[in-house]
């Protein structure tokens, strides 16, 4: 037989396990798209009507990604937390390999989310030296 599921059940395993995120994120930018389109249906409804819009219904539209990248680029930790996330991530990926094969290359992949985090961590470093003397009047 070509295809044995006995055997391959083990494989499926993680196949599975990554299916589940991609699910849950493809699934909340539908149910966010969905939203928006009846937002946006309730808004036309009212102008052809001629009611007055409620701000309400209006606020949402004008905190637009741009009002959202100011709002968040008053917060001087903003990289910190991602930083943090990456190292943490990498030392427990190359914990993890290194138990599960000792003295195997696996460990190294830990290295990556590591590294990238340790430049996230140093960029906050320098951003927050340089934003020090311009605050100071």
């Amino acid at each position: 037989m070509l295809f044995d599921l006995r055997n391959s059940l083990p494989l499926f395993i993680p196949i599975l396990a990554m299916f589940i995120p991609i699910v849950a994120i493809v699934a909340h930018y539908l149910g966010k798209a969905h939203s928006e389109r009846q937002r946006h249906e309730t808004i036309r409804e009212l102008a052809r009507a001629g009611q007055p819009i409620p701000p309400e219904l209006l606020g949402e539209a004008q905190d637009s990604d741009w009002h959202r990248a100011r709002r968040d680029q008053a917060n001087p930790n903003r990289i910190l937390v991602p930083a943090i996330i990456n190292i943490a991530v990498g030392l427990g990926l190359m914990g993890m390999f290194s138990m599960m094969m000792p003295g195997a290359w696996l460990w190294s992949i830990g290295l990556l989310p590591m590294f990238i985090g340790i430049g996230l961590a140093l960029y906050w470093a320098l951003e927050r030296k340089q934003q020090a003397p311009q605050q100071q009047p």
